[in-house]
């Protein structure tokens, strides 16, 4: 897993357990920070500064990317973390091999909801990122989920692909109600939604 961070710099998580921050501009390893038992899955930069890691020793990382330190450890998943999405306000969305997502509120700490969203491993889970109002979710189930994030309303269940949905997105325009799935039967789909830009996907 690879994600941008602030200052130029790039986090890369590894199946050796550990997660280094290189400098873009010189490619020079800065740091390397451990913690997890197990493959570093998943990494999602937050606005603060900090870093947050999933991995397949079932729990969440908090690191403070400046000094190396982990911050704290979010723990309530049962299997593998493979999936992160941040929002500016501190809200963290994980999607695992145990078929939830859930939701974090990193603010206060604590797990704010599970969502029983899928009957496989969840390869993926994305904020609607303009407002914050959705939550769309993959898996290997080979469907793509759009749920409302104000009371976790199934909105749209799409039948995305023939096996299992890798990934998925919101498109270009941020919250129009455009998405893009990509799948294992090597097909990338886009989703054309409603008015409201978060249900009625054809």
């Amino acid at each position: 897993s690879i994600c941008s961070i602030l200052n130029g710099q790039l986090a890369s998580g590894s199946t050796d357990r550990s997660i280094k921050i290189w400098d873009v501009a010189t490619g020079a390893e800065l740091r390397t920070l451990e913690g997890h038992e197990d493959w570093v899955m998943a990494l999602a930069a937050l606005p603060n500064g900090q870093l947050a890691s999933g991995s397949c020793d079932n729990s969440i990382k908090i690191w403070d990317v400046a000094t190396g330190a982990e911050v704290r450890t979010l723990e309530g998943h049962e299997d593998s973390v493979w999936s992160l999405a941040a929002l500016p306000n501190g809200q963290l969305a994980s999607g695992s091999d145990d078929h939830t997502a859930r939701a974090w509120d990193l603010r206060r700490k604590c797990e704010a909801y599970t969502l029983p969203a899928h009957s496989a491993l969840i390869a993926d889970v994305r904020w609607a990122p303009a407002s914050g109002e959705a939550l769309i979710t993959g898996a290997f189930d080979g469907s793509c989920r759009v749920w409302r994030h104000r009371d976790w309303a199934l909105l749209n269940d799409l039948n995305a692909h023939d096996g299992k949905c890798m990934s998925c997105d919101f498109g270009p325009n941020l919250d129009d109600g455009v998405l893009v799935t990509a799948g294992y039967d090597r097909t990338f789909k886009l989703w054309a939604g409603g008015e409201d830009g978060l249900g009625g996907y054809r």
